[in-house]
This record gives C-alpha cells, structure tokens and sequence, in this order.
C-alpha cells in the first residue's frame, strides 16, 4: 500500500551546477533559527538523533577494527575478486586511439521500457535499453612517478615489513604487466629503451645505496628488471605512441644497485605480458615473497605480490586526481629458507593475468573508482537533508585515527562495514599519499574531497551493480505500489521512476542520499502511473563496448562469463541505536553544507519532468519559495515565479504517446 499520511512533507535535490559553495549558509552550523514553515530544514530532535545513532554505528565499527592484531586482515576481505561481481572485462582486441566507450544494458518489462526498448526477447518479461555513455581512457602522454619516500603511508598500514620493503619493486612489475597487455590487446609491440640499470658484480656499502641481489637469477629477469626500475622509463612502445594509463617509472635520490654475475646485454626484446607475469613469479620465488601462515582464526597476513597487484590498479586514479604516488624504500634480502611463497601463490598470480581484462575496466576509470570510495560513508536510511549530522558523527569518532595518521585502524573499520568498498580505500594507501586523511575530513564538512577539483563521490547505478555494492536510492526497487489516486506517493519512489525513463541522460550527477517526503499521486505527471501501479524491476544485464563501427561487443560481466563470484563479504549498513538522546559535549561541529548540498541535489531532480521540463511547480513543496532558506540564490528553474499548483488542481500537460497507448490498455 502507499504511504497515506496527511502530512505532507517536502524535500528537494540538485546537480551541482546549481550547488553555490560560498554562499554564507554552507559555513554555518546547527542549530540553525528554524522557521516551521521552512520544510527542508529538519527538527533538531532529528539532528540530534541522527548524530548520536551515527557516532554509536561508528564506534561500532571502530571498536572491531581496534581489537584486529597489527598486520593481521580479515581473511578474504582483502581478495581482489571481491570487487567483480559483474564487472565487463575489456575486449581483447582494442582500437589504437586514446578513447574507448561502452554503454550499460538494462532491462525494465517492455510496458516501461517503451520507446527506449532496443532489444525484446518475445519470450521474456524484459526488454533491454542501454544506458549513459561512459568514456575510459586508453593512453597518457606521460608516464606516472612513483617517489620513494621514508615516510609512505604503507609504513602506517600495517601490512608488514616484508611487503613494505618489497612494494615498490613488484608495483614496477605490475604497472609493466597491465600496461603491455594493453598494448598486445592494441597490437602494439613493445622495445627497450637505452635508458636501464647495469648490474655490478659486488654489493655498494653506502646509506645513499639500495642493494638487490640478483645472484642466480635467470638473464631474462635481470634484464627485465634492469628496464623497469631504471630511473628514466625503460621501455617503450615501438610505434612511438603514447602510453598505457599504468606505465611508471620510480624517482630517487638514493642508488639503486642491482648485483649480478651477468649484465644480460643478450636480452634483446622485452618479456610479453605473460612472460612477464612468469619473471615475476620467479622474482618472488627468488626472494620467498609469500605470506606466513597464522593460527588466528578468520585473520591472514597480507601477500606481498597480491597487495602489489591491488596498489597497481590505481595508478591511473592517482594520476586522474593529481596524487603523489609514494612507495618505500626497496630492501629485498635472500632469504634462508624458502617456505612462505607456495605453489598456490603462483596460482594465484596466474590467475589474476588470466582475469586481467576485469580488472582493467575498473581500474582505468577513475569515476567508477570514486563512486566506489565514498560509498563508504554511505547510508541508505538517511535522509538527504540529514546527511550534515550523519557526517559530523563519522568524522567525531573518526578524527583521532585521522589525525594520529593510524592508517590501519581506519581502513580495518572501514573492512567492517564494507568490504567491497574498503578494498579500495586499501588500494590508495597502499599508493603512499597521506593527503587521502585530508580529503576524509573534507568530504565530511563539504561533501566534496579536493579543493578546486570536481568531485568524484556522486553514485553511479552501473558501478553497484559491477561490484554488488549499493551505492544510493536508486539502487533500490520502489518502497510501495501507488493504486490509489489519494495515494501519497513518496519523492524517493518518484524519483526512482524518473530515473527510468532517463537512463541515458548524463546531463546530472545522481543522488545518493534517500529523497525524503512525500506528494499526493494525482500531482505526479500521468506519464509515471504506469510505473507507480506496476510491480517491476530494473536490472543491470550487460555492458556493450563500441570497439569499432562494426560490430558493437556485448559482455555480461564477471560472474556470468566466468561462472565465479566471492559471496562471503557482506555488508554491515544497520544503525545502532543510541541510548543518548541528546548529543554530549563534542569538539566536532554539524556544519550545515552537506544538508543542505544534497537537498538541494534532490530539488534540482524535483523540479524537472519525465519531459525534461524544469518547473517549480514540479516540486510540489508545500508554502511559499521565499520561505525555504535553504533555496535563497537557488537557481535551479529557469523561472522561479510559477505559481505552485494547489493540491486539487488536475494536470493540464496534454498526455504524451505512451500514455494515450496506456489509456487504450495496450500495455495491461
């Protein structure tokens, strides 16, 4: 049944064309002088509330990460897989060009559909219609530094001394394995460089000197990694083009020296990606890079060729965002007994070349990857304009971890709310910036991550549906069924329509936080009844690649091409419910801006109809504009002096050509 209260209550969004950021009420904080008439504006008892039931969530979390051992993980939640549950991989055969796009396919029931329906199975209940258009990049002009640094955030990540002092040499490793596989998929060969290291026959005992001994190695891994840890890039595509989005190259003011009996001139062609990945393992086999077995139970170590594997996916995102890569110091020393790198460690890393192409598709998107991050701080049963103390409650029991830079209890608490996403905050510390602490605690007082960049935290549906993590609303099916006409039809559930029947509009940037209120059903547009009255679903079914003009290539994704999925990571999005009522004494203020942010996110998607029609009247807010602060210097309709409809007025748009068909029962 739909929701039937006589009160009605208002709510609103925005894209963030129409967010204004210096205006004077982003820098307030709460309590706010609340006119009761003011409907955006929430209750304090609903601040309070919210802020008391966040702080207790949150310290749940933190308490749980707080009796984690150092160095120890939760088994699994560190598993690359974890994020593929229907991920496209990329098309083996890919254009020489800079740009590559694709489009997602969804199904909704034909009746929905409509017009936009592409393909109907007559067999089916659903037919597909494809989605926005989303462009990946495929080359750089330049290649990413990686700085080694004594003070690295890895060093404050807990993941061992054996994989700190290894990092920087396997991320070279990685970077070269993704980026020519790239390029064989591109049809590209790849040279050597006459920029490289030459081994010397003896170690060099000086502090402004790292050693790696390579005594035994085979020719080919010391040329190899001659080329790939030089100081200048040591490889190349012949073709003289540009680069793969995760070519590298490490910068040091200290001597890298490699010890060998051989300068392995003979090697004159690089490794191919597949032969590279077989050098690697040699190299940890060489230097036992596994990982220890624990007696704790449930927790595990983390491997060093696998939390490599994990930083190396995004390099393309440090680059996009304009990070410093920062790696520690290398310090590889023989080992006197092999035993922690087992054969199933080079299982493994065959593995993850054999499944490279998924994990290619996240990784050189950076919007897909920051849709992913700051989902973290997500929560579907706040209301948008409660997201201000949601906020202000994380950052309260999370600015002592922040500010102490204890990076490994941040991302443990993290793991304990959501693994899928967790994975990746993992990922960019692993990378060395710590100004990823600042962009915490600026997202939390503006909702935004870096000054004077576009933000990348708005959800995208097709990005949750590729990992299996929600990410917003719209993630959601429709609360209720809407029969009647006195029905009060809830703005989340409006809004989820309004998005289906847009699918390919790119114009906004979506929604995460929960639309909130409710308006009556018979002052909806009639092209939504439909919708409103029917039970349906929108599925995500394939990501389409537009490859070339020929042929479009249609993949299902990870789990239906491979039959394989990781189940065992679930989310942890219940509230706790605090026993405080009101709010003790905190040094963390409620900053309005997030509030007020999304709400007015929310208006903008109010005001605008199936048609594409930006009107006032649309959101059907209760009392006059002049009286919601919140909209004052709001430009978000292009006439703001539409008189809103009174409840009782009937639409006057003239019924659109599915609807008439709808009215003739063509569709029931």
């Amino acid at each position: 049944m739909a929701h039937n209260d006589s009160q009605l209550t208002s709510s609103g969004s925005l894209t963030s064309t129409f967010v204004t950021c210096s205006d004077r009420s982003s820098s307030q904080d709460w309590p706010l002088n609340n006119d009761k008439d003011d409907t955006l504006i929430p209750s304090p008892t609903d601040v309070h509330r919210t802020f008391c039931d966040g702080k207790a969530t949150w310290q749940t979390f933190l308490c749980q990460a707080s009796k984690i051992p150092s160095s120890l993980w939760p088994a699994d939640a560190l598993d690359p897989y974890i994020t593929l549950t229907d991920v496209p991989s990329m098309p083996e055969q890919l254009p020489r060009r800079d740009w590559l796009y694709g489009r997602p396919c969804w199904e909704l029931p034909p009746d929905i559909a409509g017009r936009s329906c592409e393909d109907h199975d007559p067999h089916s209940n659903n037919a597909r219609v494809h989605g926005r258009r989303v462009v990946f990049r495929l080359q750089t002009q330049e290649p990413i530094q990686c700085h080694i640094c004594p003070d690295a955030a890895s060093y404050s990540l807990g993941v061992g001394s054996e994989t700190t002092s290894s990092l920087a040499i396997l991320v070279m490793c990685w970077s070269y394995i993704l980026s020519v596989r790239l390029l064989e998929m591109q049809g590209r060969e790849v040279r050597f460089t006459m920029d490289r290291l030459w081994p010397e026959t003896s170690q060099l005992q000086s502090e402004h000197v790292i050693n790696l001994d390579l005594e035994g190695a085979s020719p080919s891994l010391i040329r190899w990694l001659c080329a790939i840890l030089s100081p200048k890039i040591g490889w190349r595509a012949k073709d003289q083009g540009r680069l793969p989005p995760w070519a590298t190259y490490l910068t040091t003011e200290v001597k890298l020296n490699i010890k060998a009996s051989t300068p392995a001139i003979e090697i004159g062609f690089p490794p191919s990606s597949s032969v590279a990945t077989e050098l690697l393992i040699e190299l940890c086999r060489l230097f036992d890079l596994g990982a220890e077995a624990t007696d704790a139970s449930g927790l595990e170590p983390m491997a060093p060729f696998k939390v490599s594997f994990l930083a190396t996916l995004v390099l393309p995102f440090y680059n996009f965002m304009k990070l410093q890569a920062r790696l520690p110091p290398p310090h590889l020393t023989r080992p006197q007994r092999n035993g922690s790198f087992r054969s199933s460690h080079e299982q493994s890393i065959r593995e993850y070349f054999n499944d490279i192409r998924y994990f290619m598709t996240l990784s050189i998107h950076p919007p897909s990857i920051g849709s992913v991050i700051w989902s973290i701080f997500w929560q579907p049963d706040i209301d948008c304009n409660l997201v201000s103390p949601w906020l202000a409650s994380v950052l309260d029991v999370l600015e002592p971890v922040i500010k102490q830079k204890r990076v490994e209890v941040l991302v443990k608490t993290f793991l304990a709310r959501r693994p899928r996403v967790a994975i990746w905050w993992v990922d960019l510390f692993l990378l060395g910036d710590m100004a990823i602490l600042d962009w915490i605690r600026r997202y939390a007082l503006k909702m935004e991550e870096k000054y004077a960049f576009g933000s990348l935290s708005p959800p995208d549906p097709m990005v949750s549906a590729w990992t299996g993590s929600k990410q917003s609303f719209l993630d959601f099916d429709k609360d209720c069924l809407y029969a009647e006409l006195d029905d009060l039809v809830s703005r989340a559930d409006l809004l989820r329509c309004r998005f289906d029947l847009k699918l390919q509009d790119s114009a906004g940037l979506n929604l995460s936080w929960r639309p909130f209120g409710y308006i009556q059903k018979k002052q909806v547009e009639l092209e939504l009844w439909p919708q409103l009255e029917t039970k349906y679903s929108r599925s995500y079914h394939s990501f389409t690649w537009y490859v070339s003009k020929m042929q479009p290539i249609s993949d299902k994704g990870f789990r239906v091409c491979t039959g394989r999925n990781l189940q065992k990571v679930p989310d942890n999005l219940e509230i706790n419910i605090s026993s405080i009522d009101y709010p003790e004494d905190s040094d963390q203020s409620i900053k309005v801006r997030p509030s007020k942010a999304s709400t007015l996110r929310m208006m903008s998607f109010l005001v605008e109809d199936t048609a594409g029609c930006r009107d006032w009247a649309n959101a059907n807010l209760q009392g006059k504009r002049e009286k919601l602060s919140w909209l004052c210097e709001w430009e978000g309709v292009d006439s703001i002096n539409v008189v809103t409809k009174e409840l009782d007025e009937e639409p006057a748009k003239p019924p659109s050509w599915f609807l008439k068909e709808w009215i003739r029962d063509k569709y029931h």
